[in-house]
């Protein structure tokens, strides 16, 4: 029974141990870019995005069937271009979450603060990401 519990403290000991660096290696800056897809056939969502540091991330989600979701999930975005396509039977809704960020909101913003599009069949086009401009505060 010693012995048992010396293996379960050993381990517990090496998954805290593991589990500190990957904490100091998450970011602590910029912008979470989330975007969530739904729709119906064969939508289509391309993203070129550009990180903080200079990064380019590129994204692209399909949606296949009767009803289907995708996300993009891209931590510290400054900017980027998106574009969609609907096919001439189905429907889309775009959903960029941009609470607590300073992204701006390309689409009409409805529904309790959520930044959505509700995009027809055979619509096709993009939108820019970008963060917000902050007012230059001046003294006097």
């Amino acid at each position: 029974m010693k012995k048992q519990s010396t293996m379960i403290a050993a381990s517990l000991a090496a998954s805290f141990a593991l589990m500190a660096p990957a904490a100091a290696q998450a970011p602590d800056s910029g912008e979470a870019f989330l975007l969530e897809m739904m729709g119906e056939r064969g939508w289509e969502v391309s993203c070129q995005l550009t990180q903080g540091d200079g990064d380019s991330i590129a994204t692209r989600e399909r949606g296949r069937g009767l009803l289907d979701n995708g996300r993009f999930s891209v931590g510290d975005v400054v900017s980027g271009l998106c574009t969609y396509s609907v096919p001439d039977r189905g429907e889309l809704r775009l959903t960029l979450n941009v609470e607590h960020t300073q992204l701006e909101c390309p689409f009409t913003v409805t529904e309790a603060g959520f930044c959505r599009a509700y995009l027809q069949p055979g619509e096709t086009g993009s939108f820019n990401i970008q963060r917000r401009s902050t007012p230059v505060a001046t003294g006097s």
